[in-house]
């Protein structure tokens, strides 16, 4: 089998991009806005740049930041699963939380609820092909009380009713550190470093900054020995510079320099190369996150986190569309192509609408027969004796047919023919629904079942002290 490749950019071209970011980085540099993580920087030979304020890193700097970052590594979950990276095949991870949720049938998104939470847990333990699941910090509209509280209860939620793999974006400091605690007590060995449950995103404010909460999430989820995903989101035309390539130099500056400070913060620290190019629509000012752009975009950003060698993760199947519609489809499927063959080892996404702002149960349904479609073709065609099958061609001879010869029998469930759950494959027959119509029964049938822990009762128990503890801290708070 040879797996389809996409590359938008030649090796001259990587270079290209590779020495104009290392040029960016010794120059202009990024602007770090907390003091701790700047003085750590700078005594490990980054310099000020007294007219931008940014730290500079000299090339000889990146690449001995680079070359701490391991290249292959293991994530785990809590069903006793190891999630090698690289990985052989794209890990598939689901959303949990937007800011609203679009509920089948509605007219408009609502705000969302802890309930919310626990169906997509449901759909996420339901769906073998789901590896992970992200959960965005965004408060819900029924947990009474201060924003903190909100957080950590929700984050208490998310951990009792998946076991999945987590990748996690703090919104804050405290927010980081109420992950970690209650990360922590939900492992069996209290190691999140031996037993990496959870990865980190760290974003950038682009162009070119480190906001304090993002650096002080970056220093303690290295410290801990947490993986860590770069994750700029630089905006062409707006936040970046409106040329593709510029843009992806852009997100290369800010990925490395999230790379190698998680290294200078703790050697060793697993990372993930990634990037959220995206565009800003210049007609309306609104940032897309689905433009014709964002493939060749997220391509060339993946490209060159291979250039240096480093394991992939990529934001996509994002769509601008508020609704499932024909749109919606395009840009998902567009997007996660371009993820899958370029050989991102993480893709998320599952479930957005409305630029990353809405969550749909049954958009997680329908993006993950998506992605697996997509996934099938960049697998390409496995050739080998049986699978040529000249032996059940000539049993079958002209005119026969396959339906019963022993080579279907064999093959028939063995990955050659992909069947998405989701997919109307009727036509106009009078029992044919729409991909929409039969996502919903899908997560109807999952979620009309009574929802369980899936976390053993001594971990819940560590989980709800650790929320204990910080529930007084945060009702002391006057």
């Amino acid at each position: 089998m040879r797996p389809i490749h996409l590359s938008v950019l030649s090796s001259d071209e990587q270079q290209q991009i590779h020495e104009a970011s290392l040029e960016i980085l010794s120059t202009v540099g990024v602007r770090v806005h907390d003091p701790s993580l700047s003085a750590l920087l700078v005594a490990h030979g980054a310099r000020v740049n007294d007219t931008t304020g940014g730290l500079t890193l000299a090339p000889e700097l990146v690449m001995e930041g680079l070359s701490g970052a391991p290249r292959s590594f293991d994530l785990v979950n809590r069903r006793g699963e190891t999630l090698p990276i690289p990985a052989d095949q794209t890990y598939i991870c689901s959303r949990l939380l937007l800011p609203k949720t679009l509920d089948y049938g509605a007219a408009a998104p609502r705000d969302p609820v802890t309930d919310d939470i626990v169906k997509a847990c449901q759909i996420a333990n339901a769906l073998d092909d789901v590896d992970m699941v992200l959960r965005t910090d965004t408060p819900v509209s029924d947990i009474d009380g201060p924003d903190a509280l909100n957080s950590l209860l929700s984050i208490q939620i998310a951990l009792t009713y998946t076991d999945k793999h987590f990748l996690i974006i703090p919104i804050n400091h405290e927010a980081m550190k109420d992950w970690i605690a209650l990360g922590t007590a939900a492992t069996e060995s209290g190691d999140l470093s031996t037993e990496p449950i959870m990865t980190l995103e760290v974003s950038t404010t682009t162009p070119l900054q480190l906001d304090e909460e993002s650096c002080r999430i970056l220093r303690l989820g290295a410290e801990t020995g947490m993986p860590v995903m770069a994750m700029p989101m630089p905006a062409g035309g707006g936040t970046a510079p409106i040329t593709t390539a510029g843009e992806i130099v852009v997100n290369n500056v800010e990925a490395l320099f999230v790379i190698v400070a998680a290294q200078v913060v703790n050697r060793g620290c697993p990372c993930f190369y990634g990037g959220i190019p995206c565009t800003l629509d210049l007609r309306t000012g609104i940032t897309s996150l689905s433009s014709p752009e964002f493939a060749p975009l997220t391509s060339g950003t993946l490209e060159m986190g291979r250039f240096y060698d480093l394991p992939l993760l990529s934001a996509s199947k994002y769509t601008d569309s508020a609704t499932f519609d024909a749109q919606c489809g395009a840009e998902k499927i567009m997007s996660a192509f371009a993820s899958l063959a370029s050989g991102a080892d993480i893709i998320y996404g599952n479930g957005d609408l409305a630029i990353a702002t809405v969550l749909s149960m049954e958009q997680l349904i329908i993006d993950l027969d998506l992605v697996l479609a997509a996934r099938r073709f960049v697998e390409g065609v496995v050739v080998d004796d049986a699978r040529l099958a000249v032996e059940a061609i000539k049993r079958v001879g002209p005119g026969g047919h396959y339906l019963e010869d022993p080579h279907t029998l064999e093959f028939m469930r063995s990955g050659e023919r992909l069947m998405p759950q989701s997919y109307n494959r009727l036509g106009s027959r009078s029992t044919a629904q729409t991909q929409l119509e039969k996502a919903h029964q899908i997560v109807d049938g999952i979620v009309s079942q009574a929802a369980e822990p899936v976390v053993t009762a001594a971990a819940a128990q560590r989980i709800k002290e650790a929320v204990d503890r910080r529930k007084q801290e945060i009702e002391a708070v006057p």
